[in-house]
């Protein structure tokens, strides 16, 4: 355990809060460093309301402090304390994870994070017609495919049967048994995409062509309605066995009958008969759910139910039979209470990549591209081996050659593209057609990777604040790292430094003499003189209360130094004395008194720990300021200090 004082943990905290703006008068140097007059103004300015200690407020002390830390940083840089493996690997998860921030467009995620809610109160009746396309099909192919998709919209726009035309054409391997339809969706149920068009389309309207990873769809919207939110739900499952309808059907009515005639609760009848076991223990209850996460024919049982506590009469599913009872509906909650949640699942989420698109954008107009080496003179050198995850990185003296430069200093070399191209090599020898698209897809791939790398690399040029911040844990993490080994863990290890420490100042921490004094109060005189008599037998004060419980008498009891003023002047000689003040008596009784003393250093460790890393301090600091010349610029320091001191 560490031993300092709060004030001193807050100090060393503002301390790292310095803005870095070097303009204004120079105001000190120390060791050969200048620092401005903006720099100490704006952080004392800054914290000044935030500090505790009131001789911290004061411009003069507060300059002694400024020094002390500055010292104590250059220290911690002298000992090469950034250089320690440990304090970059903390340092880099820090700047990693602010830099996420900068990584991605926050005005875009906030914009799809509103989209996504405004959508997620309303659910959409769909079908589609797929025509399968992979991603990174060749131009060829995708033209076949959206001429093939674009055929089938005219037909549906003509007015043919969509339901038929998916049965006919879809190659959603659903389709033969759905003919399309996909039923009721809301957010993130699709790709994005998909999800756009269907929400963008009205009802009764088919969209046009839609690219997905999947291939083209063509959607056709059905119905909208008010998102029907989530629901909680119990029920009871028995199972069809061996092909015996009769007997479930029996067996389910029998348990429905017990819940109407309330011959038990629902809960333990789940509990006894419900044969999902994983519900059944717990009274049937389920999970919360929204649409898509339960079986069609369930889903529309549990929100058919209106009233909580409402059963449903059994019903038949695929995989038995069941009765529900409804718990509580929770409809679409307000924006505010899930905005953070719902900005996580988009941020997660495909749709994200239009962030990652806007800032790549940006990124490439502040760092260009220039590419040297034609991708093309690549292509001979990735055969089919490459299709069949077995391919081996050509040695040649192509790959010394530059690839491409970002903002004309940062050099891409072919064998680096060759590495990348390795770790992402494909198994399927189907796909080595389409050799050409795919390479240029890896390609693009790497150089926008190495460009967000470029991006993330000079981030603090690009952002004052963020450098300001990364600054600002820096130097609070070395100062910590070198306080902890030079103050505070070396108070609690130095057993036998601690122990001279306090034989030199124990005097400081002796306890004065101490008096206590038991206090009753009460209106009746013969209650006051009821309780001088028992005060004098020396009983215990809760003893006492119980004794006048109820009888309007107040007790308590105090402590004190010095029984200087009257009446606890008398108890020295009196020991107990009584006072009647105004309508009220009021009887003292001196307890106990205890003499002054020295207490053992075990007795008041943290404090003497406490004052000897204080001490410890001071005296590092005085070494400093003998190794690290400080010139303070008494002029400007004077200017400063006049616009302050009050």
């Amino acid at each position: 355990m560490k031993y300092f004082r709060f004030y001193n943990f807050v100090f060393l905290f503002f301390f790292t809060q310095i803005i870095f703006s070097q303009n204004g008068e120079k105001l000190m140097n120390i060791n050969g460093k200048d620092i401005y007059t903006s720099e100490f103004e704006n952080l004392y300015t800054k914290n000044l309301e935030l500090v505790q200690d009131s001789t911290q407020k004061d411009i003069d002390n507060y300059r002694d402090l400024f020094i002390d830390f500055k010292l104590e940083l250059e220290d911690a840089y002298r000992k090469k304390y950034d250089t320690i493996s440990s304090f970059k690997r903390e340092l880099k998860q820090y700047r990693d994870e602010l830099a996420k921030k900068y990584l991605t467009d926050e005005e875009i995620i906030d914009s799809l994070t509103q989209e996504a809610y405004n959508r997620m109160k309303e659910d959409i009746k769909v079908a589609h017609i797929l025509i399968k396309l992979p991603s990174n099909a060749s131009a060829k192919d995708t033209l076949k495919a959206y001429k093939r998709i674009m055929e089938i919209y005219k037909k549906a726009k003509s007015g043919e049967d969509f339901n038929r035309l998916a049965k006919q054409y879809s190659q959603d391997p659903s389709a033969r048994v759905n003919e399309g339809e996909l039923g009721y969706i809301n957010i993130f149920h699709t790709v994005y995409p998909f999800e756009t068009a269907a929400y963008n389309t009205p009802v009764g309207e088919i969209s046009k062509p839609v690219r997905t990873k999947f291939g083209y769809h063509i959607i056709k919207v059905e119905d909208k309605r008010k998102a029907r939110g989530e629901i909680e739900v119990a029920h009871i499952f028995i199972r069809e066995k061996n092909g015996d309808l009769l007997a479930a059907k029996n067996k389910i009515d029998e348990i429905y009958q017990k819940v109407i005639d309330n011959e038990e609760s629902f809960e333990k009848l789940a509990k006894k008969y419900s044969e999902d076991k994983s519900s059944a223990r717990m009274g049937g209850r389920l999970r919360r759910f929204g649409i898509r996460e339960m079986i069609p024919e369930f889903e529309e049982k549990a929100f058919s139910l209106k009233k909580e506590g409402e059963v449903s009469k059994p019903f038949k599913s695929r995989y038995g039979w069941h009765i529900i009872k409804l718990i509580k509906k929770y409809p679409v909650p307000e924006y505010d209470s899930i905005k953070e949640d719902l900005k996580i699942r988009v941020s997660r989420d495909e749709r994200a990549k239009m962030g990652e698109e806007k800032l790549l954008k940006k990124i490439k107009n502040t760092f260009p591209v220039k590419e040297v080496t034609p991708l093309s003179s690549l292509y001979s050198k990735i055969d089919k081996s490459f299709f069949e995850n077995r391919w081996e990185i050509p040695q040649t003296n192509l790959n010394d050659k530059t690839l491409f430069t970002i903002n004309n200093d940062k050099v891409i070399k072919v064998g680096d593209f060759y590495k990348y191209l390795y770790k992402h090599q494909q198994k399927n020898s189907k796909e080595y057609k389409n050799k050409k698209e795919i390479i240029k897809q890896k390609y693009e791939e790497y150089k926008n990777r190495k460009l967000k790398e470029y991006y993330d690399a000079h981030l603090e040029e690009l952002y004052p604040e963020f450098a300001q911040i990364v600054k600002e844990y820096k130097e609070g993490l070395l100062l910590f790292n070198i306080k902890s080994n030079e103050v505070w863990n070396k108070a609690v290890r130095d057993t036998t430094g601690l122990r001279k420490f306090y034989e030199q100042n124990k005097e400081k921490y002796r306890i004065p003499a101490r008096y206590i004094i038991y206090v009753a109060q009460t209106k009746s005189k013969k209650t006051a003189k009821k309780i001088q008599k028992e005060f004098k037998k020396e009983k215990d004060l809760e003893q006492l209360k119980k004794d006048f419980e109820g009888k309007g008498v107040v007790f308590k009891e105090i402590e004190i130094e010095q029984p200087k003023e009257s009446p606890y002047a008398q108890l020295k000689t009196k020991k107990t004395v009584r006072i009647k003040k105004e309508n009220q008596y009021l009887i003292y009784h001196l307890k106990k008194e205890e003499r002054s003393r020295i207490p053992a250093l075990e007795e008041i460790r943290g404090k003497v720990i406490n004052d000897y890393q204080n001490y410890l301090e001071k005296q590092w600091v005085e070494k400093l300021k003998k190794e690290f010349p400080v010139k303070i610029e008494e002029r400007n320091w004077q200017k400063l200090r006049e616009k302050y001191k009050k």
